[in-house]
């Protein structure tokens, strides 16, 4: 039996769901390829560019490639809110279970926040704030438009 040649200088194991990847990197010298980057195997298959020809990753596209197989089954955050800057909006406020409405001008476009929402800065009361989207009522009139 003939002896295996390659060699892996590292391994990344990736799941998605109920998918196992295991993602094995070799150096691309081994393969024709210049110092520093790599070539990726992935489910006993070498990847390769659309040519057909061998696919060099380094450091950076590594992790990408990592992080988008990784991910691919996770739902991708909602679509970024139409709400300009300086645009005129009603905000809702919730106080002691009842609703409040407040007339006020956004200061920022919206802003994706870690648990997936999307926020808003505007001003009420005088001081300001990031309130979540839904609870603002675009209007049509914005601030540069006005005179």
């Amino acid at each position: 039996m003939r002896k295996d040649s390659r060699r892996f200088c590292a391994s990344i194991s990736v799941r998605a769901g109920q998918e196992h990847s295991k993602i094995e990197i070799a150096p691309a010298e081994d393969y024709g390829g210049q110092p520093g980057f790599y070539r990726l195997r992935m489910g006993r298959r070498w990847l390769h560019g659309p040519d057909g020809q061998p696919r060099f990753f380094d450091r950076a596209s590594i992790a990408k490639f990592a992080a988008e197989t990784a991910l691919c089954a996770l739902e991708s955050p909602p679509p970024r809110p139409d709400i300009p800057p300086d645009c005129r909006v009603t905000v809702r406020v919730w106080k002691e279970d009842f609703p409040e409405y407040h007339g006020t001008w956004t200061y920022s476009e919206p802003i994706l926040d870690y648990s997936g929402r999307w926020l808003v800065l505007v001003s009420i009361e005088g001081k300001r704030r990031f309130v979540p989207c839904e609870d603002v009522i675009p209007h049509k009139e914005r601030r540069n438009a006005r005179k």
